[in-house]
């Protein structure tokens, strides 16, 4: 299912759950102006903390790092307790070496379902075998932005390999690498990244450079070989799952030998780092110059137009793909898709079996089974979700078409998808529905402002907003905020119009 038809559907199955959406007379609203903008202590709150970040990323970025630690640090004391934001950061922090912060944030979480996965994947991808002070960690973070950043690995790794701060952090040890690594050094980047994993060899972070550096240096089977010992790893949350996929593109693109199928993993590399564009750009020239790889490339083309919710070029080059190699697992389940899209269940029952026959993945199982549902073959359909549950109980695009069989477990899954998936907006919008219905008015404005955060122009934030609004007899901000959902998205509210609300109770 596409992106833009995942996103109805979630909406759709929502608001159907709780039953809040049905229309009554309209009557006049009177507004003084559309900038009385509803729960604005909430925006403005939201609106500094994003201010205040954007501006702590621009200093790390431009190597001022005492002061972007501070204004992180800043941050950390002063944001009220809220799951989603204290992840975010605490994975940005890691991130940016500021250990110390990341650490302060995992302990101000609540320890749950919901934050348990994140917590163990941000110490397994990042975290170093030990802390050092707050002074030489600035020092090391300040080394990392110059790499990075500044197009320093030179002159940054020189003034490491002569410092004695942090001596004898196995982080250090992974900065060097990378400043070598950075600078194109690939021997001596290959000997500290192992003086790091002497230190610590479980650091997927550490792993990844590796496993780059041995592409790079053409040693492809020992770069394979460390891509499988990242791969055994396990992530449970879609940010790591991600950032390990990447380092696998990155890592075949390197080692593979034909150019068109190295083209394919630099496409693949990139389209996963959010460059769609690029990445077709990249399969769109290697097409020209290799037809015997063809089905690989139209049938990658076919998944990013899909993705990027343009599926008249996606049926194109996934047709193109099945046509010359119908063993085409990319074409075979993007035809799939497209096909229950259109309502073509007979077509999207063959393509997903074809698709399941290519591969152990759960995508083409969980596509038959909501087919069976379209088809209204229940029993079937059923069948087969408490079965992929089973197996594949973590799966975010199961869990979220299992809705439609298991309604009443929404309680259940919906928490489940935001611990593995925080950045999935629907499922906060969900869960915001949920407290609605148990009149859990506090805890739907916490989901709602994780909302917010993600995307303060979501129409229907402001539609659940309106809601809770109304439940604490704020009537005017309710109903302007009602206003600015239609606004976002006439289709959504179709009968709403400026001064008016068909949303009654």
């Amino acid at each position: 299912m596409s992106k833009l038809l995942r996103k109805l559907f979630i909406s759709i199955l929502l608001l159907a759950s709780v039953g809040y959406a049905e229309a009554a007379e309209t009557k006049p609203l009177k507004i003084k102006a559309e900038t009385n903008v509803a729960n604005m202590d909430m925006v403005i709150k939201d609106n500094f903390i994003k201010a205040k970040y954007a501006s702590a990323e621009n200093r790390f970025a431009q190597s001022n790092v005492k002061a972007s630690y501070d204004d992180f640090n800043d941050l950390v004391q002063r944001t009220s307790h809220d799951d989603y934001v204290f992840l975010v950061y605490a994975m940005k922090m890691a991130e940016y070496g500021f250990f110390d912060l990341s650490d302060a944030l995992i302990k101000k979480l609540d320890n749950n379902d919901f934050t348990k996965y994140y917590i163990s994947d941000i110490k397994k991808f990042y975290y170093p075998s030990a802390m050092v002070n707050s002074k030489d960690l600035i020092y090391l973070a300040d080394a990392y932005s110059n790499i990075v950043y500044n197009n320093m690995a030179i002159e940054t790794t020189s003034e490491l390999l002569n410092s004695p701060k942090a001596a004898e952090s196995d982080y250090k040890n992974y900065l060097i690498a990378l400043g070598y690594y950075k600078s194109n050094n690939l021997n001596q980047a290959l000997k500290y990244i192992n003086n790091a994993m002497v230190e610590n060899d479980s650091n997927i972070n550490y792993l990844i450079l590796k496993a780059k550096i041995l592409a790079d240096s053409n040693k492809s089977s020992q770069a394979l070989k460390t891509l499988e010992k990242i791969k055994k790893t396990s992530f449970m949350t879609a940010d790591f799952q991600n950032k390990v996929r990447a380092a696998e593109e990155y890592v075949l693109y390197k080692t593979t030998k034909p150019e068109a199928l190295k083209d394919y993993h630099l496409a693949y590399y990139y389209h996963l780092q959010g460059k769609s564009l690029l990445a077709t750009k990249v399969l769109q020239s290697a097409v020209l110059h290799a037809k015997q790889y063809s089905p690989e490339i139209f049938s990658l083309l076919g998944k990013i137009y899909y993705e990027n919710d343009e599926p008249l070029k996606a049926q194109e080059f996934a047709e193109r793909a099945y046509r010359e190699d119908s063993g085409n697992y990319l074409a075979a389940i993007t035809l799939a898709d497209l096909s229950f899209d259109n309502r073509k269940y007979e077509s999207a029952l063959k393509y997903y079996k074809k698709a399941k026959s290519l591969t152990k993945d759960a995508a083409p199982s969980v596509g038959l089974a909501k087919t069976y549902l379209a088809l209204e073959k229940d029993k079937k359909s059923k069948k087969l979700y408490e079965k992929l549950l089973k197996k594949h109980g973590n799966d975010e695009e199961l869990l979220v078409d299992s809705l439609k069989v298991f309604p009443q477990k929404s309680d259940y899954y919906l928490p489940k998808v935001a611990s593995i998936d925080i950045s999935n907006n629907d499922i906060w919008l969900g869960l915001a529905n949920l407290a609605i219905r148990d009149n859990n008015f506090t805890m739907a404005t916490t989901y709602l402002n994780n909302s917010y955060y993600i995307d303060a122009n979501n129409f229907k934030y402001y539609y659940y907003l309106s809601l809770v609004l109304r439940a604490k007899g704020d009537f005017e901000l309710a109903d302007q905020s009602l206003i600015r959902c239609s606004r976002l998205n006439s289709d959504y509210a179709a009968d709403v119009n400026p001064g008016h609300s068909i949303y009654e109770e």
